[in-house]
């Protein structure tokens, strides 16, 4: 190629990369929003230490059914992902049987009723049951946004946990979410408030509405700022609950949390799959999150095995129940406000606490007894 047509080309090229960079800055930080100034100072919204010992648990609101609200298979029919590349390798089938009394579903273990539609009403008002029982205050609901069927599963959970008594927060799917840009992610929170924010069922700190956010390291911290401001001339207010990747990685990023009300920990699987101590990490978490003047939130989890849908998985075994005592210890040695449980029906990963036909409602009863321990503080 004569060197004019490569010199052509490439100046050719230059207003298309200044584009691309332009909506990429406007998708972080929206120009209008931008300015010499920077951004105020954030305030925590209340203070959570005070509040009383709560138990969350993880819920998905995105299994469906052909015979349910939903109107079709949903999530039990999860594709098989060839990892890390995430290349679909098959699907499960529903429809099959792969033994007697169970479907071929997404999952390690098996429903104990089988499975089921997430927004059907007896369902919900079961879980609902269960969960308070069980000794947990509510969950922490998967949401993807304002249009997303879990939007919808969430919307049939308020007013049945409103006449159970227990409490609901959002749980934020940044990971995938991210893209939307700081402008999406502050009009998916503003839909939120708009739509529940209400709901007396909604988990409020000091008033302030409650929203955990999952790998929420993916949106840039000036994006996050952008999410403030945006949130903020909206006249809104959420008490923003972040995360982080690792306590080696905040450790680097001292201002992380200046713009959240609190940290907490999706799921300690993560650490123990690596070999390190969940109450080591929890330690350094929780005194990150001292020095920034934001309470810390560990979870605690019984197991985990995705092979059903990832290849090669993860697996963190059960182990009889000492992985699920194991992690409950470590979560209180932090003597934290609220403990989550990852999770409540999180099937993909066998990290479920609801029942089950391998192991029926064990995990309920010894969820049972470390809330109770929890809350009374008893060793």
């Amino acid at each position: 190629m004569r060197a004019w047509a490569v010199r052509a080309i490439a100046l050719g090229l230059v207003p298309l990369g200044l584009a691309a960079g332009l909506w990429r800055a406007e998708r972080d930080q929206p120009l209008w929003l931008m300015s010499s100034r920077p951004a105020p100072a954030f305030e925590a919204a209340g203070p959570l230490p005070a509040l009383p010992r709560l138990v969350l648990g993880v819920h998905y609101p995105w299994y469906g059914t052909p015979a349910g609200p939903t109107g079709r298979w949903r999530h039990w029919n999860h594709a098989r992902l060839g990892m890390p590349e995430g290349h679909i390798l098959g699907f499960h089938d529903p429809r099959r049987p792969t033994g007697p009394g169970r479907l071929d579903i997404g999952a390690t273990h098996y429903p104990e009723a089988g499975p089921y539609d997430s927004r059907d009403p007896a369902l919900i008002r079961k879980q609902l049951t269960l969960a308070r029982d069980a000794g947990l205050d509510g969950f922490a609901v998967s949401w993807w946004g304002r249009e997303s069927e879990e939007a919808l599963g969430l919307a049939a959970l308020f007013p049945l946990a409103r006449e159970a008594g227990l409490v609901l927060a959002p749980y934020y799917e940044t990971g995938d979410l991210w893209r939307r840009g700081a402008f999406g992610v502050a009009d998916d929170l503003i839909s939120l408030l708009d739509r529940h924010g209400s709901e007396p069922a909604w988990l409020r700190v000091g008033g302030v509405p409650v929203v955990f956010l999952y790998a929420s390291h993916r949106l840039r911290p000036r994006a996050w700022d952008a999410v403030r401001a945006r949130l903020s001339a909206a006249r809104r207010r959420l008490y923003l609950v972040a995360d982080a990747p690792s306590p080696e990685w905040l450790a680097m990023r001292p201002d992380w949390l200046s713009r959240f009300d609190a940290l907490h920990v999706y799921t300690p699987v993560v650490f123990l799959a690596r070999g390190r101590a969940a109450g080591d990490v929890y330690e350094r978490y929780a005194t990150l999150a001292s020095l920034a003047g934001r309470p810390f939130i560990p979870a605690v989890a019984p197991g985990f095995d995705d092979r059903q849908v990832r290849t090669p998985g993860t697996v963190v075994e059960r182990a009889g129940g000492s992985t699920y005592d194991e992690t409950w210890r470590a979560a209180r040695s932090v003597d934290p406000p609220w403990v989550l449980i990852s999770s409540w029906n999180e099937w993909h990963e066998a990290s479920e606490i609801e029942p089950s036909l391998e192991y029926g409602r064990r995990y309920l009863d010894a969820t049972r007894g470390w809330a109770e321990r929890f809350r009374q503080g008893a060793p």
